[in-house]
């Protein structure tokens, strides 16, 4: 593991870039060259407010850096990208990691040919509140996931399943070990000209069902995952955030604080355990961050590589054909 200092850059002063930038600028463990942007007056005002340079070209970024983060409109993230892996850069991709599959396993390809880090920025991945889930349900039967959302026009180059759904398709990925069976989806364009609201329906070959839904013309946010097993029922809010757990079994993921109270089943009186847990306080942004500074110091796989991206990428676009297919 080298002790040196990654050099990173940013490309992209948008709202999302901002975070980047502000956790960047100030990262005792990086050495931040600046930002560009194609958006002069963009680029200004986030220079001014984090004391960063402006960077003035793509080339002057590639030529000061070892690494970039780009957070770029998804349609510019393959030449971004391609231009940085050519000249031998570490990448960190905003996800989608691409608008095609193909310019996807490109970027892949490429980064394996140089032995470089690239990683995509699925930040549930992240979340404090997921890993906690994932600790307490190993073993779902069926999955249930709502992320919502109040309409703003930013984002909406892109369809919602892109934007919102490709998170989710990501998590029931990386829950679920086996391959996918089926897919059935369905969704509409309410206010912008791509898909704003979308249902999915997605079987695996060893019986898991997850049904998603995502959309962009919600009246509040809403971020919820319900997960059932044999004897076991989670519901995880991710805004609170906390996870509630329910079971007729007394399993050891349960402490000294879980209640219960007797119900009547099928087979008889029963008692249904139920306790409350709420994650950690970690900044999901953040811990995304230290995994590709980390990776570029020990030249470790990142925990979402761009095998990962191309993977939600390629489900995110078969759902996105079925509901043009259903129109």
């Amino acid at each position: 593991m080298s002790d040196k200092k990654p050099k990173i850059g940013v490309v992209g002063a948008g709202h999302l870039g901002r975070h980047h930038i502000k956790h960047l600028s100030k990262h005792s463990d990086v050495e931040f060259v600046g930002v560009f942007d194609v958006n002069k007056e963009s680029l200004k005002n986030i220079c001014s407010e984090f004391s960063v340079d402006p960077i003035e070209n793509l080339e002057n970024l590639i030529d000061s850096c070892d690494g970039v983060h780009i957070v770029t409109p998804t349609n510019t993230h393959f030449d971004i990208a391609k231009k940085f892996l050519e000249n031998k850069k570490d990448v960190f991709v905003e996800k989608p990691m691409t608008s095609t599959v193909d310019e996807a396993l490109s970027l892949i390809s490429l980064a394996k040919k140089h032995e470089l880090i690239i990683q995509v920025g699925h930040i549930e991945r992240f979340n404090p509140t997921i890993n906690k889930l994932k600790k307490l349900v190993d073993n779902p039967h069926y999955i249930e996931i709502e992320r919502l959302a109040p309409f703003q026009a930013r984002g909406t180059e892109v369809p919602v399943v892109l934007d919102l759904m490709v998170h989710d398709i990501d998590l029931i990925l990386e829950m679920v070990d086996s391959p996918l069976e089926s897919i059935q989806a369905s969704g509409a364009k309410m206010m912008s000209n791509t898909v704003d609201l979308a249902h999915a329906h997605i079987k695996f070959k060893n019986g898991v069902v997850a049904n998603l839904k995502s959309s962009r013309i919600a009246q509040n946010y809403v971020r919820k995952i319900r997960t059932y097993q044999k004897n076991f029922y989670s519901i995880t809010d991710l805004m609170i955030p906390q996870i509630e757990l329910y079971g007729l079994e007394h399993h050891n993921i349960f402490s000294e604080k879980v209640r219960s109270q007797e119900v009547e089943t099928n087979s008889g009186s029963k008692k249904l355990y139920y306790e409350k847990f709420v994650p950690e306080d970690k900044d999901a942004l953040l811990e995304e961050i230290n995994d590709f500074i980390h990776c570029m110091k020990t030249r470790s796989r990142p925990n979402v590589d761009g095998v990962s991206g191309a993977r939600a990428l390629e489900i995110a676009l078969e759902i996105e054909s079925k509901i043009f297919l259903n129109e």
